[in-house]
């Protein structure tokens, strides 16, 4: 079986229009790409400085942000940056898939104004009334699936309708995450957390199981191998086995369910996870790196859910790690090897990674890694460990950013053109 690659090149079709915000807003994955690495880079920089501050043992003069730090920063890495690359991908990814008319013009441009209404709106809960930033940043994700639903109802298929699952879910997080700030739901913010980085962990379970084996089953056949033992594999067991259990470990872990339970779940999840990722000929991919990302991006998920099994079942490691594998790992690097390859094909270049690509994909799983791993290894470097970890973070997304600003801003190029 052959997935196709909507991000691919395409050979036929006139140039988009000049540059300018005409061609800035043709196509969904433009601004929200950009946006996504651009927050990426602040976010994490807000956060860095709040560690630096804390780690000189001083105090702020002021600050802009009502909640505690650390809720603020995981709230913005999921439903700041998630939600931009989500929006990215399926506003761009829909119409490819049922030949709907995509997202563009005054439509697009309301949608994306809504997203950086959010944003602003969270940068600055100390100055206003709760219910102000929940109104805007809330809104973001129900229009989101308002665009998506519209576009997904032009060819209706079942296995499609999980995407508007997940969007509900975000969605529902996120409100959980600021009727706690209006005191009106208590451990809102935790639950709402956890469920929007559930969602996106599905997600990509989801379109991992769709684009990995299809992307890597094309690029083998262009090297010539056509050999149905040396190509991907999927079986349809195994995938429903990694979606349900996926979903059934963040649900028992937002109801804070019998830890070993838990834990049990996990690790079978790491396990059914492990299997369908080897399945996809993860080795054959070593030389392409626009191909391997999405493989690493993947074995995050394995990570994720084992080292949540040794938080829960032997208090090996701390369950914080887990979340980062998630979170930095697996969310990081999917979207960032996702939005490069979508970004490639849909401007018509090659889909061929630069060596600054590459080492933007390096950098976000060593941010990854020095997150999960570095605290637990040298606690007494811990504040040294996580500004090591940021930088690395921001060195990645500042690659992309800069790599893909011009293209992202520029008109698709013309037939023939490289």
């Amino acid at each position: 079986m052959t997935v196709q690659d909507t991000s691919a090149p395409h050979t036929r079709g006139a140039p988009g229009p000049e540059f300018g915000l005409g061609v800035f807003f043709s196509h969904a994955f433009r601004p929200f790409f950009l946006a996504a690495g651009v927050y990426a880079i602040l976010a994490l920089a807000a956060w860095l400085v709040w560690i630096a501050i804390h780690a000189a043992e001083a105090m702020p003069a002021f600050m802009s942000v009502a909640e505690p730090l650390h809720l603020w920063h995981a709230h913005e890495m999921v439903f700041g940056y998630g939600a931009a690359a989500v929006g990215g991908f399926l506003l761009t990814a829909v119409p490819s898939w049922t030949g709907a008319a995509r997202s563009k013009g005054l439509a697009l441009f309301v949608m994306f104004a809504i997203w950086c209404a959010g944003r602003i709106a969270m940068w600055t809960t100390a100055f206003t009334p709760a219910a102000v930033p929940m109104f805007l940043d809330v809104a973001f994700l129900p229009v989101l699936g308002f665009a998506a639903a519209r576009q997904l109802a032009v060819q209706p298929a079942l296995r499609n309708v999980i995407f508007l699952s997940i969007i509900v879910a975000m969605a529902s997080g996120n409100l959980l995450y600021h009727l706690e700030r209006m005191e009106l739901v208590e451990g809102g913010m935790r639950i709402g957390l956890l469920l929007g980085l559930g969602t996106l962990i599905v997600m990509i379970t989801v379109i991992g199981g769709r684009v990995i084996p299809g992307f890597t089953t094309n690029a083998l056949r262009r090297r010539g191998i056509e050999e149905a033992g040396r190509l991907p594999v999927r079986r349809a067991k195994v995938d429903m086995a990694c979606l349900l259990l996926t979903i059934l470990v963040f649900v028992l872990h937002v109801l804070e369910a019998n830890k070993p339970f838990v834990g049990l779940a996990a690790l079978a999840a790491a396990l059914a996870h492990a299997i369908r990722l080897a399945g996809w000929r993860w080795r054959a991919t070593l030389n392409d790196p626009i191909v391997w990302v999405l493989h690493l991006g993947y074995g995050w998920i394995v990570a994720g859910f084992a080292l949540l099994a040794m938080a829960l079942l032997g208090g090996w490691v701390s369950d914080v790690a887990a979340l980062h594998a998630f979170g930095t790992g697996a969310v990081g690097t999917m979207t960032l090897g996702i939005m490069s390859r979508a970004s490639l094909g849909h401007t018509g270049r090659s889909l061929t990674a630069p060596r600054s690509l590459v080492a933007a994909f390096i950098l976000v799983s060593l941010a990854a890694l020095l997150r999960c791993f570095g605290p637990g290894a040298a606690p007494q470097f811990y504040n040294e460990i996580m500004l090591a970890a940021g930088l690395a973070w921001i060195a990645a997304f500042a690659l992309f950013t800069f790599m893909f600003a011009p293209i992202l801003l520029s008109p698709r190029l013309a037939r023939g053109t490289k």
